[in-house]
Formats: structure tokens, sequence, C-alpha cells
């Protein structure tokens, strides 16, 4: 990072990101990688490679037909004076039905390697929305949206790109290559040494070339993320940056960050881009060479003109391919470290995982038992600190404190987001990671602080916490969270669609949806994540009627930043610096005159 842009937060994470990417430099082995996709399109690949002979050896006839007719020409003309046109006529003929056929046959092959590609990028993306399905938050806790989404756009393209064009570029020049050897070593070796001269200098070239660019493109990737990440932060965070007229600092961080891609993309193209103008003057130096000393053959007797008309379109046959394996090259390099940075998405492992043997949970009470729980997010840094508590079916337990107390970390671990690190966590007294993941989360219905809908209509936002709903259970749920009379006011009522995070409507009505999206999954455990906080007097008092509905008979833990919203709980724990220091009901903790009581009485002291 520059000086002027501090390493704060994202830009921490940012930092991070490069410098794990630029230490990934196994070529063969991304490579080996990548081409183990096409395995199971073994068949394909070899019907191309058979097309692309095919191609290549029509291709590779016509110069020679060129040459046997011009000195059908230039023989039947000295000898008898007379140029038969018949001859010459087949010849051209024959000339043509090579070149259209040779035509067809590259066509096909880079259908077939278009469509086969598109089967393996489709494949790539799949594995990598299942990855990022199966990681744990504390992964998108050091990652930015913006460099995650880079993966799924500019990493996926580059790949797509190498393996539909470079590939069979490599491919179809590497046999010109070989097939342009053959054929001028048998028309004149002589010749043919004379073209091999600038070989040398093209490998020596490439390498040097293709060494530098590499770094470079990698470290382009890594800043493309980067700046990405920014963008996407500033996007979603732009109420925020309007609020507090921070647009010129924002916009200056921005810079830094384009900057840096400039600079890193000028570098990798200035290194790739000055290959093809070298790799032109010296096809142009073998050209001239050839002519010279197949001049120099003819006119001793050694060859025909017709010979060096040939070999001189073979020295371009012999020359193209090198510079396409060249250029081609560069544009696997950027593919490499593109397939690096998702083969590292790829290899990454979940923190929470679930055992081999799991057990079943039927018919759920709900009773959840905390014994002795030590929980950090970081080492040394310890979060909760022996927190042990009991939450009975049908039962409202109310968790309060101080802001970092721990209050939301009792529910990540709860729904396993993170694993505990000491203690056990029992639903109906089986430890939760005896569970499955999926199990677990299916009997926690979740309310949250900031709730979030889905750019989709508001039948499916509320339908998404349950498979095979019906429109019927959908007003159902929404008439018991309170929320009917605002969808029925809308244009389209239930098949209204939402703008992205929830745009258009109020954040107390996007959480009556998210309490009616609760009640419609029916889980027997409910968590309420400080879901009146931020919330209107009157829109509190409807979402406490729709949590009243929404918790009866079921297990509720309630975490609330407004004690009033707690009074009627059966249990409320007051935590602080992650420990338990009190627990009861409200009025016996008042009467204790205690940490309950002094927090109730900073927010009521008027």
């Amino acid at each position: 990072m520059r000086k002027g842009l501090t390493a704060n937060g994202g830009q921490k994470r940012m930092a991070a990101m490069g410098s794990a990417v630029e230490k990934a430099n196994d070529v063969r082995g991304t490579t080996r990688r990548l081409l183990s996709y096409w395995g199971e399109y073994k068949p394909m690949l070899c019907l191309i490679v058979f097309l692309s002979l095919l191609g290549v050896g029509c291709s590779l006839l016509g110069p020679y037909i060129l040459g046997l007719a011009i000195d059908q020409c230039v023989t039947e003309t000295v000898s008898s004076g007379v140029l038969d046109i018949s001859k010459i006529t087949k010849l051209l003929l024959l000339f043509f039905g090579v070149h259209l056929f040779s035509a067809f046959c590259v066509w096909f092959q880079e259908y077939g390697m278009m469509y086969t590609t598109q089967k393996i990028i489709k494949k790539m993306r799949e594995e990598m929305i299942l990855k990022l399905q199966s990681l744990s938050i504390r992964y998108y806790d050091n990652h930015l949206r913006g460099s995650l989404m880079s993966y799924f756009t500019n990493d996926i393209e580059l790949i797509k790109e190498a393996m539909g064009n470079s590939l069979i570029q490599l491919i179809t020049s590497g046999l010109t290559l070989i097939g342009s050897i053959i054929i001028m070593a048998k028309l004149s070796l002589q010749l043919m040494l004379v073209t091999c001269v600038t070989v040398p200098l093209t490998i020596l070239l490439s390498k040097f070339v293709m060494k530098r660019t590499r770094n470079y493109f990698s470290k382009q990737q890594v800043a493309l993320g980067n700046l990405n990440g920014m963008v996407e932060e500033s996007i979603s965070g732009m109420k925020v940056i309007q609020t507090f007229g921070q647009e010129k600092q924002q916009l200056e961080k921005f810079k830094v960050l384009n900057q840096e891609v400039k600079e890193t993309g000028v570098r990798a193209q200035i290194y790739s881009g000055i290959l093809m103008p070298l790799m032109r003057v010296l096809d142009n130096c073998s050209y001239i060479f050839v002519t010279l000393v197949g001049a120099l053959l003819a006119y001793r007797g050694s060859i025909t003109i017709g010979t060096i008309q040939s070999f001189l379109l073979y020295t371009k046959n012999f020359q193209r391919p090198i510079n396409a394996i060249a250029t081609q090259l560069n544009s696997i390099q950027s593919a490499i470290a593109g397939a690096e940075r998702i083969f590292a998405l790829l290899d990454e492992q979940p923190e929470v995982t679930d055992k081999q043997e799991t057990i079943h949970l039927s018919d759920v009470k709900g009773k959840i038992e905390f014994d002795n729980i030590h929980f950090g997010y970081t080492e040394n840094r310890p979060v909760l600190k022996g927190i042990t508590f009991n939450a009975m079916p049908d039962e409202v337990v109310a968790i309060v404190g101080t802001t970092g107390a721990g209050k939301t970390t009792i529910i990540n671990l709860l729904t396993r987001f993170y694993d505990l690190q000491e203690g056990h966590i029992r639903i109906d007294g089986v430890d939760i990671r005896d569970l499955t993941q999926k199990e677990l989360r299916e009997n926690i219905g979740i309310v949250l602080q900031d709730p979030y809908l889905f750019s989709e209509s508001i039948q499916y936002n509320i339908g998404y916490g349950k498979n095979g709903y019906t429109e019927s259970e959908v007003v159902e749920a929404a008439h018991a969270a309170n929320c009917e009379s605002f969808i029925r006011q809308l244009p389209l009522q239930y098949d209204q669609p939402i703008m992205e995070q929830g745009g258009g409507i109020s954040h107390g009505q996007k959480q009556l949806l998210t309490i009616a999206r609760a009640i419609l999954s029916n889980a027997p455990i409910l968590v309420l994540d400080e879901a009146t906080s931020n919330i209107d007097t009157r829109t509190e008092i409807l979402i406490q009627q729709a949590i009243q509905r929404l918790s009866v008979g079921k297990t509720c833990i309630v975490i609330a930043h407004r004690l009033s919203t707690i009074k009627n709980a059966d249990k409320i724990i007051v935590i602080d610096d992650g420990k338990i220091v009190e627990c009861g009901k409200h009025q016996e903790l008042l009467d204790k005159q205690g940490a309950y009581h002094q927090i109730y009485h900073s927010q009521f002291s008027s």
C-alpha cells in the first residue's frame, strides 16, 4: 500500500490477500490441475486434435501446390512456349479445395473447443460457489466481497480465454511448426537451416519476456481485486459516504488503488506488447535471408523458382506459429495467475466442519445448555469466559450487557458460525458438534438486528426459510408478523420486487418481513438478536406483538439493548466482560441494585 492510504480494516485484508497470491508460483502444478478438467472430455479433445491435424495438413499442402503451379507455368513456358491452362486450373482448384477444407476443420475445432470450455468454466463456477457456501463466517470476515467477486469475473474470464483460444492456438501452432519443419527439410535442407538461424533468438526473447509478464499479470489481478473490493464497499456504503461528506476522501482512496491497477497493467502490457514487434523484426530478417540464399541456389540450378516461392510461404508458416505460441503463452501466463487465485479459494478449508458420524435429532423440544463456554476470535483475546446457563422449552431467556460483552458471540456459537474452544453447547442433551450444521440451523430461527432481503419478490423473501411453501402459508405468516397491511398497499402486493438490500421499504418493514420469514420456518428454537433496535415506537409495538406470537411454544433467546422489551422474560442474563454477572427475573435484578439495575436506570433515568 502507498503512503497516504492507511492499511486499516478492509485495506489490511487487501494487503493480506495480495501477498498470499503473489507467493503462489507453482506453474506446473497449476497447469496440470487446470488441464485435469479436460479428463471427462478426452473424446472431444481427441477429435479436436484430429481435426487440427487435418486442418494443419491441408494448410501445409497449399504452399506446395502453389509452388507446383508456378513451376508448371515456368517450365511449360520455357520448354514449349505454350501455357497449359488446364493443368494450372486443376492445381489452383486443388489449392482452393484444401484451404476450404482446412477452414471447415478450423471452424469445427474452434466450435468444439469453445463448447467444451464453456462446460468446464460452468463446472468451475459451480465449484467456486459451492466452496463459498461451505466456508465458515470467519473467511468472509477476512475477505472483501469485491475481491471474491473478481474470482467470478476477471480470473474465470482469463481462464476461459486461455482454454478456449490459447490452448487450441498452441495445438494448431505446434502442429504447423512441426509440419513446416518436415516439409522445409524435404524441399531444401540448406534453406531450412537458414530459416532456423533466428529460432534461438526467438526462444530466448520469449523466455525473457514471459518470466517478467507473469509476475506483473499476477500483481495486476491482485490490484484489480483490491479495486473491485473498494468499489463494492463504496457503492454499498454510499449513503454513509454522502452523509459524512467523505466523497473526496473516498475518491482519493480510489485513485490510489486505480493508480496501482494502472501501473501493474502498464508494466504487464509493456513486456507482453514488446514481444510481437521484436518477433516481426526477426521474421523479416529470416525472410530476407531465405530470399537471398534461395536466389543464389536457384541461380546455381539447385532449386526451382516454385520451390523458393513455396519455401517463402513455409517460412511464414514456420515463424507464425512461433510468434503465436509466444503470444498465447503470455495469455496463458495471466490465466495461470488467475487460476492460482481460484485454486487457492477451492483449497480453502472451512473452519467449522461436520463429523463423519453425526446424530439425528427427531422431535426437537428445544432445551439448550451452555456448559462452561470459553471462546475468543483471536488468540490471547478471550471474549467468553466460562459461560454457563440453560434455556428450557417454552421459555424466554434474555441476554443483556454492554457493547462488546459477548452477547452476539453466544448466538454465533449456538448456530456454529464459529466453533467454541472449550465447553459444550447441547440441544436436548446432544452436543451441537454431533449434529450436521444443516440440521442444527434448520431447528433455529434467527431474526437479526440488520435484516437482509434478497432482490426478489416479497413472497420469495418471506418463504426463503422454508422449502415448498405455499402462497397461503406466506400470507398467514405475514399476517402473524403484522406486515400484511403495508404489503397490501404495494402495487404488486406479495409479488412486489424488492430493490437491492431491501431498498424502497423502511427498516422496520424489512424487520417485519424477516420475522414473517422466521414464523414460516417454524423452528423450535428462536433467536432474536436486537430485533427491535433502531425502530420507531409504533413499529416496535408491531414487532413485539409479532415476536410474542412467534415465540409461543418455542425456546426463545433474546438479545436486547432496549430493556423495556424484555421485562416479561422468564430469565434475564447479564453479561459483562465475557462473564455472567447476574441472572434472574426483571424485578429480582432491579431489587439487587447491581449491574442490571445500573443498565436499566441508565436508559430510564429521566
